[in-house]
């Protein structure tokens, strides 16, 4: 069986790899900034269109803030839901946020991957989409590159499945309203994803960013393995500094929010590991969705930096305002708030996974 698994994942690997070949790669500059988004699901504005929710939070930070502020825009895929919609329902619905995309794109500032509920916009000849489609793209930095797919690469028979799975959405799951279910509700089918991915970006000493799981990773780490090592590093800072009461509060906020979140996900044991590696190799990074119950979450490239932002709307989310830890930013005059999880230097960076791949 561990035999068969180590063929699967060679084939896959052999896969990306001939996939990354042909793809466009764009070299980063002192002054170059990115934002990636994912998982839009975009549908046609009725009661089983995920995107929905966020459709307004969404379309006002890249207005308000990432057009302005000269910011390109990756869409990592699954931007439009086509195995439930079709195409035609999807743009006429969403004319607003495609006429945002449209402002990147005349300033040669967009672009669009394809994800396993978009795939038919790469192999349908018939289908007449807004712009190019591609299925991956490549940063360069410095020497090193960072690869950015949507994810569903590293599935076994994703194609496959992703025909069965539209069937059934399309037929089944709308008439019934029945909302979309994906890798994103499977903890195993997440672990597995990722940690092929991760092990591809570790052999290849690159960093890779995906999408498709839903799950905002930085530097490797999911948000239960960020908290643990946000809460050590108080830890030691309350230790070897002058001790405060900001310090103990973020603490105790965050020893909280594990325990909630032991309680709400069972706490099985793909929350503790990281991909069962040796060393932890800073190699894999996701931009989360713009589907989330409580925001959305994506990743901003700016000049050597990299960070994991996450977006909310107060009236939905207030408690973000005051837990520990984060200093969240408000959008101009409205009830919308950005909220750095992480940031880290791309440089050091790639000298940890130099090192450790």
């Amino acid at each position: 069986m561990a035999e068969k698994a180590q063929i699967g994942n060679k084939l896959i690997f052999r896969n990306i790899d001939a996939m990354l070949a042909k793809a466009p790669v764009i070299q980063l500059a002192p002054n170059s900034r990115w934002v990636i988004f994912s998982d839009l699901h975009m549908g046609d504005g009725g009661s089983t269109d995920d995107f929905t929710q966020n459709s307004g939070l969404f379309a006002r930070v890249l207005e308000q803030l990432y057009l302005p502020e000269k910011f390109g825009l990756v869409l990592n895929g699954d931007v439009e839901e086509l195995l439930r919609f079709s195409l035609e329902s999807i743009m006429n619905r969403w004319a607003s946020v495609y006429t945002i995309f449209d402002a990147f794109a005349v300033d040669d500032r967009l672009v669009k991957l394809t994800g396993n509920h978009d795939l038919e916009l790469l192999v349908n000849p018939e289908l007449q989409p807004r712009y190019s489609n591609k299925e991956a793209l490549r940063f360069q930095f410095k020497e090193d590159f960072i690869n950015l797919f949507h994810g569903h690469q590293a599935s076994k028979g994703f194609q496959r499945q992703s025909e069965f799975i539209g069937f059934t959405l399309k037929y089944f799951a709308n008439p019934l309203r029945i909302k979309n279910y994906s890798v994103a509700h499977d903890s195993r089918k997440q672990y597995k994803i990722e940690k092929r991915v991760y092990s591809f970006s570790s052999v290849h000493k690159a960093v890779s960013i995906i999408g498709h799981t839903h799950r905002p990773l930085f530097e490797s780490m999911h948000k239960v393995e960020r908290m643990k090592y946000k809460i050590e590093q108080l830890c030691r800072e309350f230790a070897t500094s002058e001790p405060t009461d900001d310090i103990k509060d973020t603490i105790k906020s965050l020893k909280n929010e594990l325990k909630k979140y032991a309680r709400t996900k069972n706490f099985n044991p793909f929350d503790t590991y990281i991909y069962n590696s040796v060393f932890h190799v800073p190699c894999l990074f996701n931009s989360g969705c713009v589907i989330g119950k409580r925001g959305m979450t994506c990743l901003e490239i700016e000049g050597d930096k990299i960070r994991l932002v996450h977006w909310f709307d107060k009236n939905i989310s207030g408690k973000y305002l005051s837990q520990g830890g984060y200093q969240p930013e408000q959008l101009a005059d409205t009830d919308f708030y950005r909220m750095v999880i992480n940031e880290e230097s791309l440089d050091y960076i790639f000298t940890r996974i130099k090192f450790l791949a």
